[in-house]
Order: C-alpha cells, then structure tokens, then sequence
C-alpha cells in the first residue's frame, strides 16, 4: 500500500510505503529521489532474519531483541574535512640535528668500549702499560684550537715524566725484582717443610692417642646372657646377648658363656621340630628361631642344624588331592622345594616321599607313619585339603 504526502518544509513529495509482515504494517519513506538510505543490519537471535541495528523487536518473528548499543564510529580523513593523500618533507633543521645527535651517542659508545677494555687489561695483567692511543676521542664535528710554543713544551714534559714514572713503578729496580723473587721461592720452600714434617707429626699423634685408648680406655660390654637365661627370656635373644658380649670383647669367658647359651639354644630348636606327638606349630617356630640365629651366627652346629630343620620343615608340605573309589590309591600335592616331583600317588604299604609309611586309606583321609631316624614311629593323619596334624 503506497501513501503520498506533500512536505510543506522543503517543497519535496515523500512517499509513505507500508508494507505488510507478519506482525503488522512496517513504515518506509521514499522521497523522490529514491528511497532513502537504509540503517545498517543485524540477525536476529531468535529467527536468524536480518533487521535494522536499531530496532528493538524483530520485524518476521516479534522477539524483543534488546535495545541496540551504540555503533563504533569510525572517521575517514575525507569526514575529518582533510585530503586523502599527503606528502610530508623534513625540515633540512631536523634532519642536521639528527645527525649531529647521532654522531655524539657514537662517540660516547666507543669512548665507553675503550675504557671497558682498558680496564679489563689492567685487571689480567695487574698492571697498566702506556698507551698512546689511550685519549679520548674527540668527537666529530669539534675542532680544538691549537696551542702555542709553551703549551706544547709543558705539555711534552709532563707526558715523558708521566710515562718515566709509570715506567719506574711498573719495573722497578734490578734489585728489587731480585729480592721479590727470592722472597717467593723461600716463602714456597718453608711451606713444603712444614707440611712435610706437620703431616708426619700429625699422623704419630693420631696413632698415639689411638693406641693409648686402646690400651688405657678399652670399652667392656657387660654380658647379660646369664641374666637372660635366668629371667625366662627367649633361647634366640639369650644367644644373640652372649654373641654380641664376644664381639666386643673375646675373652675366654665370653666364648665359654656363648658356647653354653648355643648348646641350650640348639637343643631346645631339636627338641621342638621333631617333638612327639608331632606339631606343626613347634616346628613352623623351630624353624623361625634357627633361622634367626644363623643372620648372626657362623658356628658350623649352628648351620648345620638350620639346614636340616628346613628340610624337616619341606617334608610336612602335602596336602591330600584324591582318594580312588575303590579307596587303594591316593594322591599327594607335594610342595617340598627339596624335590623335583610335586604329585604322588601311592597305596597302603608305600612310601610318601621316601619317608612316610602309608597305613591305611579312607575315603576322607590317609594315615601314615614316620619313618625317619628322629621321627621315632610318629603317627600322623593327612585329611583332604588339609594340612597333616599327629594322629592320638
């Protein structure tokens, strides 16, 4: 639907265009030269339909998008009333200071880098020799005005006296050098003797004091073994006191109290692993205590007893698998590190392992005897999956 007015303003006709959407009619004006120029745009966040950056609700679906934020203005050189191309030509001033300034921060750096150096030779060499080219450099551009006869002549003798005396300074005389030199080498010579004959002094000392305090002050560990033994205290730590009372001090009644407390110590470990009725709790400790007792003692009674208590300890490790249904055979899970087989069978009359003596066969169990030298005829009683237990 088109709509035409008459400004009265400007004399000019405008247009008054309404167009239909889906929420009403939309206002446009056209003048007569055209329509006029249209507002930047955005996307709607709801429709995703394009409408003007300044409207507050969509114009295709009626969301209320929020008030519009202000626009970065941007300004051209064209909007600032300037031309857009201009060339700029330095000022012949400028550019003279510039290179005056230039040349100045050159000298100074190589003014600075020549004293650095200087100062670094002095301090490796320890002395400083004439250098001629030493003054400082003047820099370009300045001219120093020339100086007469008798400046020049004053300034002549100065610098040869200067340079006479650095010189004095810097060598000295013969005799000097000479008797520097001597100072040295003697200084080098004294300090050889006095470490040569203060090392051996000190090590005499050293041997002295050692030798006189294992003379005089010769530590005594009191032994307790004795004490031990009488207060009830395990046969294991009753042989580690009286091993350890021989080691700080061997004498021949420590060695007759630490073969004594042995003796009861392996006695009371034998009696225990092969105790009867067989226990399986007194040889597992039997076997502990020996085992201790050979970490700090080398007797060959002593290891000769742990060995065969861990052997004994390998035989009791069967277990009963299966009994056959006619019940004349029975196998054993053997878990003795000592021998290769790990599985038995065996019927009334044989052997387990070379040393149990098979008696009788039930469906649950399996009664043996010992057979060995100290096992003296033990019975003992294996029950599926069980450990073996003496049989009464």
């Amino acid at each position: 639907m088109y709509i035409r007015v008459y400004n009265k303003c400007d004399g000019k006709r405008t247009s008054i265009i309404l167009r239909k959407s889906t929420v009403g009619y939309c206002l446009m004006s056209q003048d007569e030269n055209g329509l006029r120029e249209k507002d930047p745009t955005r996307l709607c966040p709801v429709c995703r339909m394009p409408i003007s950056i300044l409207a507050v609700r969509c114009r295709f679906c009626g969301a209320e998008v929020g008030r519009p934020r202000k626009e970065q203005e941007t300004f051209t050189v064209k909007d600032l009333g300037g031309e857009q191309r201009s060339t700029y030509t330095v000022s012949g001033n400028v550019t003279e200071a510039l290179e005056a300034f230039i040349s100045e921060e050159r000298a100074q750096i190589e003014t600075k880098k020549r004293e650095r150096q200087a100062a670094a030779r002095k301090s490796f060499l320890r002395r400083s020799k004439p250098d001629n080219t030493s003054a400082p450099a003047t820099p370009p551009g300045v001219v120093l005005p020339e100086l007469d006869e008798t400046s020049r002549a004053l300034s002549s003798s100065a610098m040869a006296s200067t340079r006479s005396r650095t010189a004095r300074v810097a060598q000295g005389s013969p005799l000097e050098i000479v008797g520097r030199k001597t100072l040295i080498v003697a200084g080098i010579v004294a300090g050889l003797i006095l470490l040569y004959f203060g090392t051996d002094f000190a090590w005499a000392r050293i041997r002295n004091l050692l030798n006189s305090s294992s003379v005089e002050g010769e530590f005594v560990y009191p032994n307790r073994a004795e004490e031990f033994y009488a207060s009830g205290r395990p046969l294991v730590e009753v042989l580690e006191e009286s091993l350890t009372a021989l080691r700080y001090n061997d004498t021949p009644e420590n060695r007759e109290i630490a073969d004594k407390m042995r003796r009861r110590f392996l006695e009371d470990v034998e009696k225990n692993a092969f105790a009867k009725p067989f226990d399986m709790y007194k040889l597992n400790e039997a076997s502990r205590q020996i085992n201790r007792a050979g970490q700090v003692d080398s007797n060959s009674a002593t290891i000769s007893l742990m060995d065969e208590i861990n052997r004994e300890v390998g035989y009791f490790k069967f277990v009963l698998t299966r009994v056959d249904d006619n019940y004349e055979n029975a196998t054993f899970r053997l878990n003795n590190p000592f021998l290769q087989e790990k599985e038995e069978t065996v019927s009334v009359g044989d052997m387990l392992q070379g040393r149990f003596l098979v008696k009788s066969i039930t469906p649950r169990e399996v009664l043996l005897e010992d057979a060995s030298p100290k096992g003296d005829g033990r019975q003992l009683l294996a029950k599926r999956m069980e450990a073996v237990i003496a049989f009464k």
